[in-house]
């Protein structure tokens, strides 16, 4: 009987714990790759990971805990701690 193992990915929440425990230290613009973890940066692990922590950060960006900027089309996209309204 042939058994084929369901592949894993890194979840959208997997992405948000680790992005809540690195955003409150980032005050300066960053790519948004930079918040992949060293090991998921490549293959099929790698998009998941990127796909989810897109994903996070448009969370994130919209209950207002951090910023996003992208500076051209197909650009990089950047992050950053949301600064407090005045």
């Amino acid at each position: 009987m042939l058994q084929i193992k369901a592949p894993e990915y890194y979840t959208v929440e997997d992405a948000l714990h680790r992005m809540g425990s690195l955003i409150g230290t980032v005050v300066e613009w960053r790519r948004l790759q930079a918040f992949l973890p060293p090991q998921l940066r490549e293959g099929a692990m790698g998009r998941s990971a990127l796909a989810a922590t897109f994903v996070a950060s448009l969370e994130m960006a919209k209950s207002g805990r951090i910023e996003l900027k992208q500076d051209e089309p197909f650009g990089p996209i950047f992050l950053r701690a949301a600064r407090p309204q005045a």
